[in-house]
């Protein structure tokens, strides 16, 4: 499956090839510590030591000359404070490029919980097929095997197992909406999976096909789009600064929303798109988006592996009612 397109902000991207450059063996032991320690050196020797003053009257006259002899002090502090500032700034561009947020243990044990629910779930009917396969020496139909492995069912417990992480992973007791969209032709035809069943989609999966929805933008530039406030984007002045749509949302209603494609790796073209919706402003935030990219991708590559089960099981199913 291809990955999407993860946007960052231009500052933590900075950030990265700043910390990248500098952790290059020439930079990190010749020109750091030049950088570090040079400045500071030469400043201190100029204020104490007197063959080198006289070079500075020399050089630059001799105002420079008396303020070296009368502020020799004041430059020793001058060059501690340099020597601080200089790796405390350095060390917040190293933070800065730091994910915003980490997952925890629990976070990491709540996602292979999730996983393991749907594996298990098909563990259990694949392993109950074999079991009747052994007991009564037959080969397997391939129609058969295909129908007990019901990737159309498997397809919704990931959908619910992603929706069970984020509210994990949510220490405000956010509810969360997750959805997974059917895409034909980069336009949204049907909502194929929706967790919970008792807070359905507002929105029409036709409806979203609109330029300015949170799924177009997702389908069109093939990445994760975040809306940390709907109201705030539903307020922009001009539709094409909007990344979302009015549809059934009330001026009441808060909220943040995620979407993010799965990309066929042989047509390259979004078939699914996941949404995910909290009913919280700020709820999801794009300083997350690599975290949230990581954990989503664990879910996608297995509705991507599902989707083409459920592909040559549609295709068996033609075959057998050709021959009949």
């Amino acid at each position: 499956m291809n990955e999407p397109i993860i946007k960052d902000h231009l500052g933590r991207k900075a950030c990265k090839k700043i910390v990248s450059y500098c952790e290059s063996w020439f930079i990190k032991h010749v020109v750091k510590p030049i950088f570090f320690l040079l400045p500071p050196s030469l400043l201190t020797m100029l204020a104490v030591r007197k063959g080198m003053q006289e070079d500075v009257i020399d050089y630059f006259g001799q105002t420079a000359g008396e303020f070296l002899n009368n502020s020799a002090l004041l430059i020793i502090i001058c060059t501690y404070i340099y020597v601080v500032l200089m790796r405390a700034i350095y060390a917040g561009i190293e933070n800065h490029a730091k994910p915003a947020k980490e997952l925890e243990v629990g976070d990491l044990l709540a996602l292979l919980k999730a996983i393991d629910i749907v594996v298990g779930d098909k563990t259990k009917r694949v392993t109950s097929e074999v079991k009747g396969i052994i007991n009564n020496a037959n080969v397997i139909n391939e129609l058969k095997f295909l129908q007990s492995i019901r990737p159309e069912q498997q397809i919704p417990l990931l959908v619910v197992g992603l929706r069970s992480v984020f509210e994990y992973m949510d220490k405000q007791k956010t509810v969360y909406r997750v959805g997974l969209l059917r895409i034909e032709n980069d336009k949204p035809v049907d909502w194929f999976s929706f967790d919970p069943a008792s807070l359905p989609p507002r929105t029409e999966a036709q409806t979203l096909s609109a330029p300015t929805s949170t799924v177009s933008q997702c389908i069109k530039n093939k990445s994760l789009v975040i809306v940390e406030d709907i109201q705030k984007e539903l307020n922009k002045r001009t539709k094409k600064e909007r990344r979302y749509i009015k549809s059934n949302t009330q001026e009441t209603d808060e909220g943040s929303q995620l979407c993010y494609p799965l990309i066929h790796p042989a047509t390259n073209k979004v078939e699914y798109v996941f949404t995910i919706a909290g009913n919280r402003a700020g709820c999801l935030n794009e300083n997350y988006s690599e975290l949230y990219a990581w954990v989503i991708r664990h879910f996608s590559i297995r509705v991507s592996l599902e989707h083409s089960l459920l592909i040559v099981k549609e295709k068996a199913n033609e075959s057998t009612k050709e021959a009949a």
